[in-house]
């Protein structure tokens, strides 16, 4: 078997920081949910859903950096630009898509619409 190096972030084992800030970012968004509910009127919907998709994107960058060898491998880069190729094409065709028939959303059924649109 091969010799693997021990990598660390801020002297903390890559895997157990990576587990804290999970548990963190977790809590905030528990919180951030129960606000919603408990204090009714206090949250607006629009922060909550700024603070979700905010430490979602964190979370997932810190899952694909550890887990799928994106951050500190000697194949890293081949890795990441392996990764992001997807994210790219999207990004590309959903702006042509954009450009090409900007009122391709305003036929979508009321199902596929958020509900501040009108």
């Amino acid at each position: 078997m091969g010799e693997h190096e021990h990598h660390t972030i801020l002297g903390f084992d890559r895997y157990a920081f990576n587990f804290w800030v999970l548990m963190i970012f977790t809590a905030i968004e528990v919180v951030a949910v129960a606000l919603t509910f408990s204090m009714k009127g206090t949250v607006s919907m629009d922060v909550v859903v700024f603070i979700l998709v905010s430490v979602g994107i964190v979370k997932g960058v810190g899952i694909s950096a550890i887990f799928m060898h994106l951050q500190g491998d000697p194949d890293s880069r081949v890795l990441t630009a392996t990764a992001l190729f997807p994210v790219f094409f999207i990004v590309v065709m959903v702006l042509f898509i954009g450009l090409t028939h900007p009122g391709a959303a305003d036929t979508l059924p009321a199902w596929c619409r958020p509900g501040f649109y009108s």
